[in-house]
């Protein structure tokens, strides 16, 4: 029945950001005990989730493996381990205007946006009305589910993502990366020792993360990399020859790690954190989470040039979340096409920045309240999991409405739902007591 899960959970998150992942073997490799991937390819989405104008120009993960005890599940520790992460990415086009694709990924950062914070809000408001989580399914696999998770082993090793940008600061490109020789982290117990508590939930954690050589790099007047054949053919050997230099130490004789300008230059450190269990939080000056980061070094540098370049980059990074919030009043023809569009665009996303963006006329809001009533039925229904529901008028209404209206129409949507299953609990305990009454 586990097996299950764990392949559930496989395909839904390694399929977001990994190519040509094979279900078949996937399926194998769970009920065998040890998932190992190798040679995976990253998606050039792999980013979206951060909601920032970059995607993957090249990306590449040379293991995954998940080691599950099944004989022994919810008595040793599950282990992850990812080896050789290497991401290169760079930002999204720009154009004056937006092709329909970037038009699309536009909307699905919007969606991702609100699908989250619905999620969190419904979260939040659940506890407060029972007092903590609901668990999902029967209470054995869901005490089994946080047992693992919370002793789950992660280790991750060989890391080095690169941005190369030469958009934000116009005649000075720049590159940007980190990199991480090994991130380790294990349940421990009060001493600090590696151990297994059986007993653990997900509301009560201890964990200690260990990193060893964490370094962060920016490189001002740097040119993109330039490779002898296309970033899709390179080989797993290939890879390590350009990513792999200055992980651990520079070797001096590679060209891809010359001249490198360190912000953070490599450290190491230990991470505690440590969070309560409801039972324990009776007291009030004692805090349910706390945190300890020991580094031993931190040698920090930043000169003026990579300054100029980070406000740049702010710059676009922040133009671009003004881009999402108002993308779908942008025009999609050249403003020599329809300048009078472009009036109207520039117009109402000032209003909107402004926070004047709810500034209507008696007709925009009548028109704007017929909206609302139609969104909530709509998205109710698809609630209710109704065949019928016409999910492209939902997300036509979507397009055209600022992400908080929306956020508040779902939760609308949310609470109209429990109206309904109110009533019709109601209705079936006065039809049991009818029944009885003239029975």
């Amino acid at each position: 029945m586990f097996e299950g899960h764990v392949l559930y959970l496989l395909r839904k998150y390694l399929g977001e950001y990994v190519e040509g992942l094979s279900v078949e073997a996937l399926r194998i490799s769970v009920w065998k005990g040890d998932v190992v991937l190798k040679d995976l390819k990253l998606k050039a989405e792999a980013l979206n989730s951060l909601r920032l104008p970059v995607t993957v120009k090249a990306g590449f993960v040379g293991t995954i493996t998940l080691k599950v005890p099944w004989k022994s599940l919810g008595k040793e520790p599950v282990i992850v381990l990812i080896d050789r992460l290497f991401v290169l990415a760079h930002p999204t086009p720009d154009g004056q205007t937006l092709k329909e694709e970037d038009r699309e990924k536009l909307f699905e950062a919007k969606l991702q946006q609100i699908e989250a914070a619905e999620a969190a809000t419904l979260e939040a408001t659940s506890r407060n009305s029972k007092g903590g989580p609901i668990p999902e399914g029967n209470s054995w696999l869901y005490n089994l589910i946080s047992t693992i998770i919370g002793n789950l082993k992660v280790t991750i090793s060989n890391v080095h993502i690169r941005y190369e940008d030469s958009v934000s600061n116009s005649g000075h490109p720049f590159a940007s990366g980190f990199t991480l020789s090994r991130l380790a982290a294990v349940t421990v117990d009060e001493d600090g020792n590696e151990t297994f508590d059986a007993g653990v939930a997900l509301d009560k954690l201890r964990k200690s993360v260990e990193l060893h050589r964490l370094a962060i790099y920016h490189d001002s007047d740097s040119n993109p990399w330039k490779l002898a054949k296309k970033w899709e053919d390179l080989n797993p050997t290939d890879w390590g020859e350009i990513f792999q230099d200055g992980i651990d130490d520079h070797s001096g004789n590679s060209i891809w790690a010359m001249n490198r300008n360190y912000l953070v230059s490599p450290i190491n450190g230990t991470l505690n954190y440590k969070r309560l269990g409801k039972q324990e939080r009776e007291d009030p000056d004692i805090p349910v989470e706390k945190a300890s980061l020991v580094i031993s070094d931190v040698p920090l540098t930043v000169t003026e040039a990579q300054y100029y370049d980070g406000i740049k980059l702010l710059e676009t990074f922040s133009r671009f979340r003004t881009r999402v919030d108002v993308s779908h009043l942008r025009p999609i023809v050249p403003v020599k096409v329809d300048c009078r569009a472009w009036w109207r665009y520039a117009v109402l996303a000032g209003l909107r920045q402004k926070k004047l963006c709810y500034w209507f006329s008696w007709e925009r809001t009548k028109h704007l309240c017929q909206l609302r009533r139609r969104y909530v039925q709509l998205y109710a229904t698809l609630l209710q999991k109704a065949s019928d529901v016409d999910i492209s008028e939902i997300r036509q209404i979507e397009k055209i409405l600022d992400t908080k209206v929306i956020i508040l129409w779902r939760l609308l949507g949310h609470a109209k739902v429990e109206t309904v299953k109110s009533k019709e609990t109601l209705h079936k305990k006065g039809m049991s007591k009818r029944w009885w009454t003239f029975g």
